[in-house]
């Protein structure tokens, strides 16, 4: 498979990665021309050349996924130069380092209007998602004609198991009645992300309850409740908005603006 055929596998099956790529090469490299695809953990597909060039530039790709930003690097091979790496070619190496970062993918659990108004924006801003949900006649590809799955069945908790949730996974919860067997599902798995849409008032139950099935209080602290960015949305679409706006938030590493959590 050619790199940039794996490039683009990689990014279908959205996954987060970088592609190092020599953009200019001045004097005596090992490499004029070279694209090098690196993992999180460092493995690499590819190569700008090999030796300590190389290895200082897999370094500075891992850092760029860890941070989530493209950077240019360069490098005097020359161990006698100011600043130059101990290599002896001589000359000078510049290097574009595209990070590729996973998109949200979203396990919308509740197929109703506010399930539904998530979906919307979610095909708008081309955010994959599937729909969870225990009533036939509303999860259908009808209403959801661009879900990558519909997850169906009577018991809601059999329904998300299916859903193999997992590090990517952004749960959004907005059942009609299963939100705390949906919960304490969800946070079995190490999702990205759950949010639950209720009143503090229902917050305070659900986490009683769950705790008394034997929750932790470290567990429920993962839970974004109240759900949303705190922006005074009233109707369905505008708490859409609120809710894909906390996703997107959370999704690029941003701390939230305050504690959602109840105590």
């Amino acid at each position: 498979m050619l790199l940039m055929e794996k490039v683009a596998m990689l990014t279908r099956q959205n996954e987060t990665f970088a592609l190092a790529m020599i953009i200019e090469s001045k004097g005596s490299t090992p490499r004029h021309v070279g694209k090098m695809i690196v993992y999180r953990d460092g493995s690499i597909e590819g190569t700008v050349g090999g030796g300590l060039a190389e290895h200082y530039i897999i370094g500075e790709s891992v850092k760029a996924i860890q941070n989530g930003q493209s950077k240019i690097v360069e490098y005097k091979l020359n161990r006698h130069a100011k600043d130059g790496i101990q290599m002896s070619c001589g000359g000078t190496l510049r290097v574009f380092i595209e990070v590729y970062t996973s998109r949200p993918e979203l396990v919308l659990c509740g197929a109703g209007h506010l399930g539904h108004a998530l979906a919307k924006l979610a095909d708008f801003l081309e955010i994959p998602y599937c729909i969870v949900d225990d009533r036939i006649g509303y999860c259908t590809k009808e209403r959801f004609p661009n879900a990558t799955n519909l997850f169906v069945d009577e018991d809601i908790e059999k329904a998300l198991l299916a859903a193999n949730l997992n590090e990517k996974s952004y749960v959004v919860i907005v059942t009609k009645d299963g939100d705390d067997i949906v919960l304490k599902t969800a946070l079995q798995f190490p999702c990205a992300y759950v949010g639950m849409v209720a009143s503090k008032r229902k917050v305070i139950h659900v986490f009683d309850k769950l705790k008394n099935e034997g929750v932790t209080e470290e567990q429920l602290e993962r839970v974004h409740s109240p759900i949303g960015l705190e922006m005074g949305a009233e109707t369905t679409q505008e708490i859409a908005i609120s809710i894909i706006g906390e996703i997107i938030q959370v999704s690029k590493g941003k701390k939230p603006l305050k504690v959602k959590q109840l105590n």
